[in-house]
């Protein structure tokens, strides 16, 4: 970027004015030209990320994924270990990658901080033994040591110290080619329940001089060119580490020699708490709290098994889900309800890109009609950043896809109000999350065996729009199914199609069609699993009867609760329709399946 010039310039005199203007203009252009620039670092910057978040996921899922599998092999205890560890790291590696890919968190200076207790021994442990193998592999010496406080805990974020931690470790490693690797945590003073602990990595490697310290918690940049093409890296690692010891109230400092070494070093100030209270509370949050709502909630989405996932959390909560398919049903459903008696929607959640009319158009066509109701943007973006234009369409929110439960209960929260909580197990709570995870697993096998036909069908007769909407609708399913290599082919597929262009390479469409091929055989035993289920079915009309009895007012409200009753449907015999159409919560088609079997049955 050119230096814009701020030398002052004489303007005494009338006759100067016309050079003067002249001069004004020829800086005023510098200041356009400077701001074009910086915004489009910006927006490289953006593009960096989201690019970051596919390279970066793809791998992660992989080492998560077969070290689940490897782990439900007999194997021996030391084998075990490793493999949880394997598990743990990966688990919370994939943490921090989310929030370094919220960046934007970081600059804004909202980084969230937690305060609950946590062992400082165990937790350099975790540091430690997730860089002992590459610290082993160099011949270096790696060592860590945290002062105990006997009978206490310390109170804070251990995430976020210990992301800090090994962020420093992770780097000195990397430039440490002979030698140690140390870090301490040493307790300088205990007073009023409150621990001041001093921290300290501190390598024998290559070193910086003072221009390059200078440089090296800037974003993005590292202390010279080269160490990218040597090392590697974002160059985000140490302007997120201060940044997180900035928030908790430290000051990250770092002293280096070249040649010598480089030591870097912060003070926090700690609650203390006595290690059996620590305990309980640590056990306690072995429960979840799970807020529960009156409502009704208009949902447009036209993915099936979108609408599965957001009607089912919906339901556990106590809220009644409306679907519609298109944003111009969404807009017709909101006048509907303007004109009658009917109590109005609590919340809309609006997925953008949907068919006949998109998000954005409906929610401006809602806003103009002074309707009031908040309107939530549901959006696949890695990057968490409300994109101004969703909030000029007059949406207030955003929720990513895939969300977890509590990630909806979160923001439910902030627009209905909360009538009560109930306390749930965590355990518990991961089964049912693993029950639904099955059933998703079961309709993406069922539903896309003829996917990719269709999508090459549609790219050889030119309607790439079709063929954009199937590679969007199958990288949403894959994420709801933990398929991040069809997520990711998918997500290639529908960017080279943006627009109507047709930009897709050979290699690029036959990974994907290699990927979902992949994904559909490993699902397939579900599938002959639902096929071989054999069910005791009813003979006599009583029987039906008193199940359309209890199943009908359910489907008339659009109950999801009607699930429940799928174990008893299925005794009705060639009553398969009806149950997909409850299982894609397809309310209004399952009413008129229910009136095919009452006149079956002549229960009409």
């Amino acid at each position: 970027m050119n230096k814009i010039e701020n030398t002052p310039f004489d303007v005494t005199g009338l006759e100067d004015a016309k050079l003067c203007i002249a001069e004004l203009s020829r800086r005023n252009d510098e200041l356009k030209t400077a701001c074009e620039a910086a915004k489009s670092a910006n927006n490289a910057k953006t593009i960096f990320l989201a690019n970051m978040s596919h390279e970066i996921r793809t791998p992660m899922n992989s080492i998560l994924g077969f070290s689940e599998l490897a782990l439900d092999y007999e194997i021996p205890p030391k084998a075990r270990e490793y493999l949880h560890n394997i598990r743990e790291s990966a688990n919370w590696l994939l943490s921090i990658i989310n929030d370094i890919l919220d960046i934007s968190k970081i600059e804004a200076g909202s980084i969230e901080l937690e305060r609950i207790p946590f062992d400082m021994s165990e937790l350099f442990f975790h540091c430690q033994s997730g860089l002992t193998h590459k610290a082993n592999n160099k011949g270096l010496l790696l060592c860590c040591d945290a002062q105990k406080i006997p009978g206490k805990l310390v109170m804070g974020d251990p995430a976020r110290l210990r992301q800090v931690i090994t962020n420093l470790l992770s780097n000195a490693v990397k430039f440490t080619s002979a030698g140690s690797v140390i870090v301490m945590a040493t307790v300088n003073r205990i007073e009023d329940g409150r621990a001041t602990i001093s921290f300290e990595v501190t390598d024998t490697g290559m070193g910086m001089t003072p221009q390059q310290m200078s440089r090296i918690f800037e974003p993005f940049a590292q202390a010279d060119n080269s160490i990218s093409r040597k090392f590697g890296g974002t160059g985000l690692g140490l302007t997120i580490t201060k940044n997180i010891v900035d928030a908790m109230g430290g000051n990250l400092e770092v002293k280096s020699t070249p040649g010598v070494g480089t030591t870097f070093s912060f003070t926090l100030v700690l609650d203390l708490i006595e290690e059996a209270e620590a305990l309980a509370i640590l056990s306690q949050n072995a429960i979840i709290e799970k807020p529960n709502f009156v409502g009704e909630v208009l949902i447009c989405e036209d993915n099936e098994l979108n609408q599965i996932v957001i009607c089912e959390n919906l339901a556990k909560v106590g809220l009644k889900p409306t679907i519609a398919v298109n944003g111009k049903e969404v807009v017709d459903m909101v006048k509907d309800r303007l004109a009658s008696d009917k109590p109005f929607f609590d919340l809309i959640f609006m997925d953008i890109y949907v068919p006949v009319m998109d998000g954005m158009e409906a929610a401006s066509i809602i806003t103009k009609m002074g309707v009031t109701t908040p309107i939530v943007a549901l959006t696949a973006n890695a990057i968490r950043k409300m994109p101004e234009q969703y909030k000029k369409s007059g949406m207030c929110d955003y929720l990513c896809k895939p969300f977890t439960s509590q990630d909806l209960w979160s923001c439910l929260s902030k627009y209905i109000i909360v009538e009560s909580y109930s306390e749930i197990e965590k355990d518990h709570h991961s089964a049912e999350e693993q029950k639904m995870l099955k059933q998703l697993r079961l309709n993406f096998v069922t539903d896309n065996q003829e996917t990719y036909s269709k999508l090459e069908m549609a790219l050889k007769s030119g309607d790439i729009k079709t063929a954009h909407r199937l590679a969007h609708t199958v990288k949403s399913n894959a994420a709801h199914i933990n398929e991040t290599k069809l997520q990711e082919s998918a997500a290639t597929v529908e960017a080279k199609l943006e627009g109507g262009n047709n930009l897709l390479e050979k290699g690029q469409l036959n990974s994907f069609r290699l990927d979902i091929a992949h994904v559909l055989e490993k699902l397939m035993p579900l599938l002959h699993e639902a096929n071989a289920k054999v069910v005791a079915q009813v003979d006599d009309s009583e029987s039906v009867r008193e199940i359309v009895a209890r199943l009908e007012p359910l489907l008339a409200k659009k109950d999801p609760h009607c699930e429940t009753m799928l174990d008893e449907i299925c005794t009705i015999p060639d009553s398969e329709i009806l149950i997909k159409m409850i299982e894609n919560f397809k309310f209004r088609q399952a009413m008129q399946e229910l009136e095919n079997i009452k006149k079956r049955w002549g229960l009409s």
